[in-house]
């Protein structure tokens, strides 16, 4: 008998709007190139993207871009100096109503041009999915001390039980919007030294982790400071569901006096979108003998992606010797084992590949 699911509810993907390229020459303040409202029936998840590229200029110039909803920044670039392009997106589950988005960018004065293209906002669907968003707006951060300016506690939701077993871990996806008083703000990792301004550092459980991707803003000067803020920061890790956790974010203020500072969080939940580490979206629980199928697909990216089944060992010698049955590649992966010699009790599915997605789950029960 076949049991399957069809995670990706393609039913509710949509493209919503589509814009660009605009170009920016005039500076200083943040220009707004494109609004648009959407409305959802629904809770969807949308999805939200916007390109940032350095055209013209010399090596001092700096642009930064950004994306805002309901007039709050929710995702920018950072700094985009000479020769960069840097693309920022963003996934967040909103429940049915109207949003306004607009695509923003600025640059230094009139010293070149920047560009922002390929702007898209588009909707799509999981069954397992959770927001928790975050803005505790600004808080006062003495000058040489660390403030925790974010402290908050999330809980996945609960396992669910799907063809193939319960879920095992849900894919958190933490977008951080870093804002100082000035627009020197640096996030930073473990290990790292503090730097002359603001200082952001993201814990989990009160240890801190290491941003999975990240870019300061401006750096260059504090005159004019209202435009060019927003440091980038977004942390991705696999959690287990209905388990409570702590987020905080903390910025070691070494400005030289008092300012505010703050920190806005998009966190969406979901098992299957893939994470860039391996991790077990499910348990298997099926009779030995069966057949296990996952097809793997791109989401907002078309990355190579793994569905494999096995572990790395304790004396790894590779994927060869770590894996039973194992599927890689971009574009679509269908990915199929039988359970005959390996007991399924005693089996591990891992899948990672940050931009692609879990599509189809199902089992072939003999």
């Amino acid at each position: 008998m076949l049991l399957s699911e069809q995670l990706r509810i393609l039913a509710n993907e949509e493209v919503l709007y589509t814009g660009g390229p605009y170009d920016d020459s005039t500076g200083p303040e943040w220009v707004t190139k494109a609004t648009k409202q959407v409305t959802l029936p629904a809770t969807r998840i949308v999805y939200a993207r916007q390109k940032t590229k350095f055209l013209s200029g010399d090596s001092a110039f700096l642009a930064v871009g950004r994306i805002l909803m309901d007039d709050k920044p929710i995702i920018t670039a950072g700094k985009v100096g000479n020769g960069d392009d840097i693309t920022r997106d963003i996934f967040m589950v909103l429940p049915a109503g109207s949003y306004t988005f607009k695509f923003q960018t600025n640059i230094l004065g009139s010293a070149g041009t920047v560009r922002i293209y390929d702007l898209k906002i588009a909707t799509l669907n999981f069954p397992d999915k959770q927001r928790n968003y975050y803005d505790p707006g600004n808080v006062f951060c003495p000058a040489g001390q660390e403030t925790t300016v974010l402290d908050q506690n999330f809980t996945p939701p609960a396992t669910r039980k799907t063809p193939v077993g319960p879920i095992k871990k849900y894919v958190g996806i933490i977008t951080v919007v870093c804002e100082g008083a000035k627009r020197q703000s640096y996030p930073r990792n473990p290990g790292e030294g503090d730097l002359a301004r603001f200082n952001y550092k993201i814990f989990i459980d009160n240890a801190q982790v290491s941003w999975t991707e990240r870019n300061d803003d401006r750096g260059d000067s504090d005159t004019n400071d209202s435009y060019g803020r927003g440091a980038y920061g977004r942390y991705v890790a696999a959690f287990d569901p209905s388990a409570q956790y702590n987020l905080k974010i903390k910025v070691k203020n070494l400005y030289g006096s008092d300012q505010n500072c703050l920190a806005r969080v998009e966190l969406i939940l979901c098992p299957w979108i893939l994470a860039d580490n391996d991790y077990e979206p499910v348990s298997l629980n099926f009779a030995d003998g069966s057949t296990l199928y996952v097809v793997a697909e791109p989401l907002n990216e078309n990355p190579t992606k793994y569905v494999r089944i096995g572990k790395t060992r304790f004396n790894s010698f590779g994927d060869a010797t770590d894996y039973y049955g194992s599927s890689t590649g971009t574009d679509l992966i269908a990915f199929n084992y039988t359970f005959e010699m390996v007991e399924v009790a005693n089996s591990v599915l891992h899948v990672k590949g940050f931009g692609g997605c879990i599509g189809i789950i199902g089992v072939d029960v003999r």
